[in-house]
C-alpha cells in the first residue's frame, strides 16, 4: 500500500504508554521520544498516565474525572523536570512539554486524539513498555496494547482546523512497542540498541504500511473480504545485547501465541501493597536523584514499583506480612477473618516455556530465538471462521452455518 498520508510536511506522532513518566518503572520513553525527534525528525506529542498503569488493558474509568498536568522533562534522562497544572512557555534547558493525565492508557489515547490534538495526529505509538507483550496472556492484559487498541477504535477523527478533510475516518496507524527483559541488570547499551531498532521499525512500518485482507467491517463473514490497512502492529524487542547488535539482529513477521496465565492472586495479610525499590542498582540510584518537580506531584517521577512489565514484576517487600497459600482463603473464611488478596502471579511458565512447545512463527517463538517480532493485529475479538458455527451435535452432518442463519 502507499505510504501513510500526513497532514503537514512531517509526521505528527502521539506517543503514550502505560508505565507513566520517566522513573525506575518507566525507563524507556524519554530516550525513545528523543530518538524519534532527532533521527526521524518527527513531531512528537506525549500524552501519558501520570503514574504507572500496567495490566489495565483497554480500560476506561468512566466514573473518574480526568485531570491533566504538564511535565517539562530535562536532559539527560527525563527524571527531573517541573510539573505544573497549567501550560507555560518552555524555559531554558527545556525542549518538550508532555501532558500527563490521571487516567488509563486508553483514556490518554482517546483524549489526545479528540480533545488535545484533534485533526493533528498522523500516527499513534504506545510504549516502549518495560516488559514483553508477546502472547495473548500478556497482550490482552497490557495497557500498552490497550492504548494502541484505543487508537484503532477512536475513529472517526476530525480533520485539522485548516478545513482539510480528515485522514482518519476509518483508520489511524497504531504501533505498540515492548521491550522484553531477559537478563538483569539491563545495561545502557542494550537499551540504546533496543531503542534504535524500535525507531527504525516504526519508520519502516509507517512508510510502507501493510494491508489486512480480512473481512469487511460490516460483517464477520470472510465472504466479504476487503483490502484495508492493518490497524495495529505489536512490536516485541528481546533485550539481548548480542541479538540486537546490527550485524546479528533479525526482525520477523509473527502471529500471536495463544496461551493463558492461570492463577494471578494469593491470599495476603498485608494492609496495602508494599514493594521494595527493586533489585537493580541503577534503579535505586535513579530513585535517589533529587527531583525538581512540584512537591505535590514529585512522587510520580520516583515510583517505588521496581518494574512494571510482566517480564519484570515487582516483588513484595520482605518486611511485609507473609503471603498465604491457596488454602489460606478457606481457613480465613472458616475462622471469620477478612479475605484479602495480593497480585502475585507465577510468570515462569509464560516467560520461559520450552521452545519446542511454541508454534513456529509465533511472537513467543521469535522472542525465544532472540528475534524482534512484528505482529499485525485487529481491534476485535477473534471470532470463528465460517463453517465452524453451530451446535456440537451438528458436527459431521453438514449442519454448520454462517452469520445470519436463524435458529430452528
Amino acid at each position: 500500500m502507499a505510504p501513510s498520508p500526513i497532514y503537514g510536511d512531517r509526521p505528527v506522532v502521539l506517543l503514550t504508554n502505560d508505565d507513566g513518566p520517566p522513573s525506575a518503572s518507566s525507563p524507556n520513553i524519554f530516550s525513545f521520544c528523543k530518538l524519534l525527534q532527532t533521527r526521524l525528525g518527527w513531531d512528537v506529542k506525549v500524552v501519558i498516565p501520570d503514574r504507572q498503569k500496567s495490566w489495565v488493558g483497554k480500560a476506561y474509568a468512566i466514573s473518574d474525572v480526568i485531570a491533566a498536568s504538564y511535565f517539562y522533562p530535562l536532559e539527560p534522562d527525563g527524571l527531573n523536570g517541573e510539573i505544573t497544572t497549567t501550560a507555560r512557555p518552555l524555559r531554558e534547558g527545556e525542549t518538550m512539554e508532555w501532558i500527563m493525565l490521571s487516567g488509563t492508557p486508553a483514556t490518554c489515547t482517546n483524549i489526545a486524539l479528540h480533545n488535545l490534538y484533534p485533526g493533528e495526529i498522523d500516527l499513534v505509538i504506545s510504549g516502549p513498555n518495560h516488559g514483553r507483550n508477546s502472547s495473548t496472556a500478556f497482550a490482552l492484559s497490557s495497557g500498552t496494547l490497550g492504548a494502541a487498541l484505543a487508537g484503532a477504535l477512536s475513529i472517526p477523527l476530525p480533520g485539522p482546523s485548516t478545513g482539510l478533510a480528515s485522514l482518519h475516518e476509518d483508520h489511524i496507524p497504531c504501533i505498540a512497542v515492548s521491550y522484553g527483559v531477559v537478563t538483569r541488570p539491563v545495561t545502557e547499551n542494550v537499551t540504546i540498541l533496543a531503542t534504535e531498532i524500535s525507531v527504525d521499525i516504526c519508520k519502516k512500518l509507517f512508510e510502507d504500511w501493510g494491508a489486512d485482507e480480512g473481512p469487511s467491517s460490516s460483517t464477520s463473514s470472510t465472504t466479504g473480504k476487503e483490502k484495508n490497512k492493518v490497524q495495529i502492529y505489536s512490536v516485541n524487542v528481546p533485550l539481548i545485547e548480542d541479538a540486537l547488535i546490527e550485524s546479528n539482529r533479525k526482525v520477523c513477521w509473527t502471529g500471536m501465541w495463544r496461551n493463558s496465565y492461570g492463577q494471578l492472586f494469593k491470599t495476603t495479610k498485608m494492609s496495602k501493597s508494599n514493594y521494595d525499590p527493586g533489585d537493580l542498582s541503577t534503579q535505586k540510584q535513579e530513585q535517589n536523584k533529587p527531583q525538581t518537580a512540584s512537591s505535590s506531584s514529585s512522587s510520580h517521577l520516583s515510583s517505588k514499583t521496581s518494574t512494571a512489565g510482566p517480564a519484570a514484576l515487582p516483588t513484595p517487600d520482605p518486611s511485609s506480612p507473609s503471603l498465604g497459600s491457596n488454602n489460606d482463603s478457606k481457613q480465613a473464611q472458616e475462622q471469620g477473618e477478612p479475605l484479602k488478596f495480593h497480585f502475585a502471579p507465577n510468570m515462569k511458565p509464560l516467560l520461559f516455556p520450552p521452545i519446542e512447545s511454541l508454534p513456529i512463527g509465533s511472537d513467543a517463538w521469535a522472542f525465544a530465538k532472540g528475534y524482534v517480532s512484528v505482529t499485525p493485529i485487529r481491534a476485535e475479538y477473534a471470532g470463528l471462521v465460517d463453517g465452524t458455527w453451530g451446535f456440537g451435535s451438528e458436527e459431521g452432518n453438514g449442519g454448520k452455518v454462517g452469520p445470519g442463519t436463524i435458529w430452528e
